[in-house]
């Protein structure tokens, strides 16, 4: 375990004596969102969705929220938001409790990537990407000006994408979209829900690259939802495991793989590990049988 551990830590940014490391910046400790003693029952307090949960994230920090499938993960991100109340308990976003705040506005300011996108169909990529700022009331100019800036930033040429229609791009090319929607209003914060679950694994591998260094040139705090731990444990800066509605640790990868602190997080944590045994046997077979078939060519 510890070899896989020092893997995925060279392969990423460290939280070091309380400031975030990442591409040669420091940030400054200072706590973005907070969660204190938060709850949700849909079902008027007979069960729980997620329970009396307590969460800082940090300012430029990129935070993966990593469970199964019903284990609170998408109920605790859309609570930031506001698309979801909190049964109990306060959120804080920017030292504000968002219940203070009005939700629109509140959304408004914070970027949401989801897994279907949700292009409008009707739109085209840049009518797509401008919604936001023209609901701020941006110029037409300076809208275009961003949609430009935005297309280029997720390596989507302006002049071949931005007349384009949703119905004529692949399944990445749309993501790319949504993400480029979702900076459109410069927000600091970006929430995203699963956003490359449903792309091949190439084109996912890819994304997931690009979104890395974006989130680190724009300065972003971000807290993602996944289910895929070889996703979290190679993106986030530090991960919140959930089970059952619960916050079961709260580490950066390596002190998951190096130091679960109960047996739910050690059992989800020998997954990659034995995936990757399994791979390190494939290659070795391979090695071998081509090596077997060279020696007997000669």
């Amino acid at each position: 375990m510890r070899a896989h551990a020092d893997l995925i830590e060279r392969t990423r940014p460290k939280i070091i004596g309380g400031r975030l490391q990442s591409g040669g910046v420091r940030y400054p400790l200072v706590i973005v969102i907070r969660f204190r003693n938060v709850s949700k029952s849909y079902d008027e307090g007979r069960t729980r969705a997620v329970q009396s949960l307590s969460l800082t994230i940090e300012a430029g920090e990129l935070l993966i929220l990593l469970g199964t499938s019903g284990c609170g993960k998408t109920t605790t991100l859309k609570m930031i938001n506001r698309l979801i109340e909190p049964t109990e308990g306060s959120i804080e976003v920017d030292g504000q409790s968002v219940a203070k705040r009005d939700p629109v506005q509140l959304r408004r300011g914070i970027g949401y990537v989801f897994q279907g996108v949700g292009l409008f169909p009707h739109m085209t990529v840049g009518e797509n990407i401008g919604v936001v700022p023209r609901l701020l009331k941006w110029d037409d100019r300076k809208v275009r000006s961003r949609t430009d800036e935005l297309l280029e930033l997720v390596n989507m040429p302006p002049g071949d994408y931005r007349d384009r229609m949703p119905h004529q791009l692949s399944g990445g090319q749309r993501q790319r979209v949504g993400l480029a929607r979702a900076l459109a209003a410069k927000p600091k914060i970006m929430l995203m829900d699963e956003p490359f679950g449903a792309l091949d694994p190439l084109t996912r591998d890819t994304l997931q690259s690009e979104f890395r260094k974006i989130h680190e040139a724009l300065d972003l705090t971000s807290v993602m939802v996944t289910h895929d731990m070889t996703e979290a444990l190679l993106l986030a800066d530090r991960i919140a495991v959930m089970h059952d509605g619960e916050m079961k640790q709260v580490a950066t990868p390596r002190d998951l793989l190096r130091s679960p602190e109960n047996e739910y997080v050690r059992e989800i944590m020998q997954t990659p590990k034995r995936q990757a045994d399994q791979l390190e046997a494939l290659a070795e077979a391979a090695d071998a049988n081509g090596s077997g078939e060279k020696g007997g060519e000669a």
